[in-house]
């Protein structure tokens, strides 16, 4: 059984003003989400850690949307 972490995504450089759905609505077409965690701190930029049932799904999620544009906001993804 694969461990949580390899399952989990950190997504970087979030608009402070982003929600959850957003994320969600990111990265629902790569597979089955689990969980998503919104960090937005007093100061940008935003993170989170997006969790997939599936590891390989983590993979393609990191492949398609690394250096996406999200409201202005190049976003980092790399696994976790």
């Amino acid at each position: 059984m694969a461990s949580r972490s390899s399952r989990t995504i950190y997504v970087g450089n979030l608009p402070l003003d982003v929600k959850e759905w957003e994320i969600e609505d990111l990265f629902y077409k790569y597979g089955h989400i689990l969980d998503i965690e919104l960090k937005l701190p007093s100061r940008p930029p935003g993170f989170c850690f997006v969790e997939f049932e599936d590891p390989l799904d983590a993979e393609d999620a990191i492949r398609g949307r690394d250096g996406y544009n999200l409201d202005g906001c190049r976003i980092r993804v790399i696994d976790f």
